[in-house]
């Protein structure tokens, strides 16, 4: 029999054992974690190999990404945009990401450009984001959580 629960307090010290019975858990699949870090991965004669992004890309949870030339360099580069406020209790906010641009270098590498430089701010959890080419130039727009749509144009 499992345990109810009425109050926040009694949530944050709840265990798997107490939500789930000794059957549930003995017939459900197990998976691990072994890999944290935001990553890239590159196809090398059609094998998908990682490469690391620098640290900054490691700042906050990313649940898009943009993948263009936005230098005008000739190579990919890379919009990460993410943050994640709605937790649990007890993980708290991720929310360290104003927009991450990383320029590549045509090899698999990339580097951050500083939001100064970049000119990106993009604050809340940005649940979705596209490019819209038109006319005029190109535009990012970003979906944020409860907040109003926001746009950038790419100069």
């Amino acid at each position: 029999m499992r345990k109810k629960f009425t109050s926040y307090a009694a949530y944050s010290q709840v265990t798997i054992n107490d939500i789930f019975t000794k059957e549930e858990l003995g017939k459900a699949n197990r998976l691990s974690v072994t890999e944290t870090r935001t990553l890239t991965f590159l196809n090398r004669n059609g094998k998908f190999i990682p490469a690391e992004l620098p640290m900054q890309a490691q700042f906050s949870a990313v649940t898009n990404v943009i993948v263009d030339d936005f230098n005008k360099d000739g190579k990919k580069d890379l919009l990460l945009l993410g943050n994640h406020s709605d937790n649990r209790l007890k993980i708290g906010c991720i929310n360290a990401s104003y927009g991450c641009l990383l320029t590549g270098d045509g090899k698999g590498s990339f580097n951050y450009v500083p939001q100064p430089r970049s000119g990106l701010s993009i604050k809340g959890d940005v649940k979705g984001a596209v490019e819209l080419k038109t006319n005029n130039g190109l535009y990012i727009i970003a979906g944020i959580c409860n907040e109003a749509m926001q746009f950038y144009k790419v100069q």
